[in-house]
């Protein structure tokens, strides 16, 4: 009997420690988008919001709290392509005032089905742990019947780890976050989540940002798609960047099912609809009004070769 015991009492502590290890602390795992040393996080950093791509200044947070801005899009490639396209968000939102939590829904490029949140914990990253608002999260979950609660769908997923060093930069850790991956999903999940989202915002009486993470068309022969072929390489360039406005063209229209239904009709590369239909639900519910294109980009644009591309914007939501 006492072995019986001891076995169970054993088993119970190796649940709880992998409890604790895979749900509390979720540590940086997206190597290679961003720097993992402290030092060379914020130069990397400061380097993208001082590119010729980026704003040209480094962000001065504002004591003010005009808190306009409700949502945003933002791009999640590693920090050498996108990262000059994001810090045109983060720029404006450290102008804006401090909110107390962002909702970040990313893109799950790992198969995960539906909605996945991760309930509890904190983000261990360079710059230090970030937590997760776990009264919001939870009346997320509530409020929603699409929303499971999964933190393993987070794990190696760089779509929201890489706007949290941004975040950090700008705000120190004095801010919480509700991560939400999306993978197979439809619009009208969207619509469901996106209002829960707002739902628990009023609810919890939260000052809260949404950001919908996501790249746009991923165009070259790595990713299966030339649909206008890769010479001449302007004609290409061209396709793209018109194909691109038209997914931002409905964005700033606060259509998220035009989006959806353009990704779904045209076939297009663009990771992320999902999320970004998520948010423009949640920031319309919470009294968004118009959207703004702060900046838009492509791979190639900022460094990158003619062998593949891929389009970046930075999209405000305000009140």
């Amino acid at each position: 009997m006492f072995l019986i015991g001891f076995l169970f009492l054993y088993v119970c502590l190796v649940d709880c420690m992998v409890v604790w290890f895979d749900v509390r602390v979720r540590r940086a795992s997206a190597w290679g988008f961003h720097p993992f040393d402290p030092d060379e996080e914020r130069r990397e950093i400061e380097r993208c919001f001082l590119s010729k791509h980026g704003v040209g200044a480094l962000p001065e947070p504002s004591e003010k709290r005009e808190r306009r801005i409700v949502g945003a899009v933002v791009p999640h490639a590693g920090y050498s392509a996108s990262g000059p396209v994001a810090a045109h968000v983060y720029y404006h939102l450290a102008k804006d005032g401090k909110p107390e939590t962002f909702v970040i829904v990313g893109v799950n490029h790992r198969g995960y089905p539906g909605f996945s949140v991760m309930l509890e914990g904190i983000w261990r990253m360079p710059l230090g742990d970030v937590q997760v608002d776990s009264d919001l999260a939870k009346t997320i979950v509530k409020n929603s019947q699409f929303v499971d609660i999964n933190p393993g769908a987070h794990e190696q997923e760089h779509s929201i780890e890489v706007q949290l060093p941004f975040l950090q930069y700008v705000y120190g850790n004095d801010f919480k976050i509700v991560p939400i991956t999306v993978g197979f999903a439809d619009y009208g999940m969207c619509r469901d989540v996106g209002a829960a989202i707002a739902k628990a915002v009023n609810e919890q009486e939260r000052d809260v940002v949404v950001l919908g993470s996501t790249d746009f068309i991923h165009y070259g022969p790595l990713y299966g798609y030339t649909p206008v072929g890769m010479r001449p390489f302007d004609r290409a360039l061209k396709w793209m960047h018109d194909a691109d406005m038209s997914l931002v063209e409905a964005i700033l229209a606060l259509d998220g099912e035009k989006l959806v239904k353009l990704v779904d009709e045209k076939r297009y590369t663009m990771c992320g609809a999902l999320p970004v239909a998520t948010m423009i639900v949640a920031a319309k519910e919470l009294g968004a009004k118009e959207a703004k294109l702060l900046k838009y980009a492509t791979s190639y644009d900022t460094g990158g070769t003619t062998d593949l591309m891929v389009g970046y914007a930075s999209i405000l939501i305000t009140r």
